[in-house]
């Protein structure tokens, strides 16, 4: 941006300019009324004097105010820098809405009783109905996985299931049981009947 002079009168020297090469008057007058406050002592001996009167242009506020407004406006936005972390983050969120799209998850606590029906992957048409209680949730963004504990056969089962699979076709909370612990590894000690859900 160019320069904002105050509107202001510059008395300068013509001795140090050659009035003839400048191709200007040894006296300019006042462009303004303005100047007025030039004593008149001055005025009158400025003849004998070489010396010139330049006029400084005033530059209004509002005008510099535009320009800088319309500088700022024409200035692109700049992107925000992207890192490998949340590039990670983006793609896991993007995973876990196309999952929920197509089958919502209910919210899994620490001692739901949970059914969980699963696809076997050797056989693509039948259902294998899985139902226990999750003694722990891991949270991994997509990899969430939580682990269901059950007795069958008098020998107790724990099954790892990654909720966000596309092997499991519906997962329904039966029932919730209030517990103090993020992790029901104690049950693994406990009597059998407290694994047991029919």
């Amino acid at each position: 941006m160019a320069s904002i002079f105050l509107p202001q009168t510059l008395y300068m020297n013509a001795a140090k300019f050659h009035s003839k090469r400048i191709g200007i008057s040894s006296f300019v007058p006042p462009f303004n009324s303005a100047i007025s406050t030039v004593p008149s002592s001055f005025n009158s001996g400025i003849r004998n004097r070489d010396c010139f009167v330049v006029r400084a242009e005033s530059v209004a506020a509002d005008d510099i105010e535009d320009e800088s407004v319309t500088e700022k406006e024409e200035k692109p936005p700049k992107k925000p820098i992207v890192k490998l972390g949340d590039i990670m983050g983006i793609l896991n969120k993007q995973a876990i809405e196309a999952s929920d799209s197509s089958r919502p998850v209910p919210d899994l606590r620490t001692g739901d009783i949970v059914e969980i029906k699963l696809e076997v992957p050797e056989n693509r048409r039948r259902l294998s109905i899985y139902k226990g209680i999750v003694i722990s949730k891991q949270n991994a963004g997509i990899h969430t996985t939580i682990r269901i504990r059950r007795i069958i056969a008098g020998v107790g089962v724990e099954i790892v299931f990654p909720i966000y699979s596309p092997n499991i076709k519906e997962i329904k909370v039966v029932k919730h049981r209030k517990v103090r612990r993020a992790r029901l590894y104690y049950l693994r000690d406990k009597l059998p009947r407290l694994s047991t859900f029919k």
